[in-house]
């Protein structure tokens, strides 16, 4: 069983989407440290792991439940992804900078979501696949 595996099984559902976001927030900030060493294919490779995790919380999205927290989250991630493809084609830190501040914004929010009063009603055995404002995890 693979690491992202374990973490579904678990981990609650709030705590599994900080966890990506911490994810997609540490490689952009590898990508902004590879922009300022000249070394492209890295900041290449940060930036498609990046991009990966923030189509995957977009692909879990379930727009028909999820009602207008899910259709904004949608439109977020799809500005996340473009945004990440024009560093691609710039090199700029400060768009780097900017998702950045905006995830870790998103982070946060989930962080205080996860923290809640520190029980999980579901215990691991019995859990669902992650559904909280229309986003479905699984793994």
């Amino acid at each position: 069983m693979t690491a992202y595996g374990q973490a579904a099984e678990t981990l609650a559902p709030a705590r599994q989407i900080v966890l990506l976001y911490d994810g997609a927030i540490r490689r952009i900030r590898e990508a902004r440290h590879a922009i300022e060493a000249g070394r492209i294919n890295d900041r290449y490779q940060a930036l498609a792991k990046a991009s990966a995790i923030v189509e995957g919380l977009q692909g879990c999205l379930d727009l028909e439940r999820g009602g207008a927290i899910a259709r904004n989250l949608d439109q977020l991630y799809t500005y996340l992804v473009l945004r990440l493809a024009r560093i691609n084609l710039e090199d700029d830190v400060a768009i780097c900078d900017e998702l950045t501040a905006r995830l870790v914004e998103l982070r946060d929010s989930w962080a205080r979501i996860a923290d809640g009063d520190g029980t999980d009603p579901v215990p691991p055995a019995r859990r669902e696949p992650a559904t909280a404002a229309g986003l479905t995890l699984t793994v």
